[in-house]
């Protein structure tokens, strides 16, 4: 028997937009408290972003393959995605396959949206910045994980 896509149950996309979700929300509660919970500032600075890019690929990972695998295709702007960084003037919406694609193949990504300050992890940002490399262009997207999330939801 031929399957058109990997059998992964809706459910586990699901459980991955919550987690994800929890963890964006979560990032600056856990940042105030921190000074006083130096248990907690440790694992948020050890684990937090380590966490949320294996479980943003993964779900990138599922989702475009659940987009390619169907019929329905989503026309929902997540971002907004620069092709070529020497042409600044040429912006796009980014839709949602395309933002998967990107969390894919990004090779410098920034989760926390400005400098790191040195003496504390930065809290995440509902905007994160991607960019990479595609036929000799440097590209940069950035998405509304947020509104990325709320898609994905749309789609399981």
């Amino acid at each position: 028997m031929m399957m058109t896509a990997y059998p992964v149950a809706a459910e586990a996309m699901d459980l991955e937009t919550y987690v994800l979700a929890a963890l964006f929300a979560g990032s600056n509660g856990l940042r105030q408290i921190e000074a006083d919970q130096r248990g907690l500032r440790w694992v948020r600075s050890t684990f937090e972003a380590s966490e949320v890019s294996r479980r943003l690929i993964g779900l990138a990972v599922l989702l475009r393959s659940h987009l390619d695998s169907g019929s329905v295709k989503s026309t929902a702007r997540v971002g907004h995605f620069l092709p070529d960084i020497a042409n600044p003037a040429i912006q796009k919406d980014l839709l949602l396959r395309e933002a998967c694609n990107k969390i894919i193949h990004a090779e410098d990504i920034d989760l926390h949206g400005h400098e790191q300050d040195s003496e504390s992890t930065p809290s995440l940002s509902r905007c994160i910045r991607l960019r990479g490399q595609w036929d000799g262009k440097d590209w940069q997207a950035e998405i509304d994980v947020l509104a990325f999330l709320n898609e994905t939801c749309k789609h399981s």
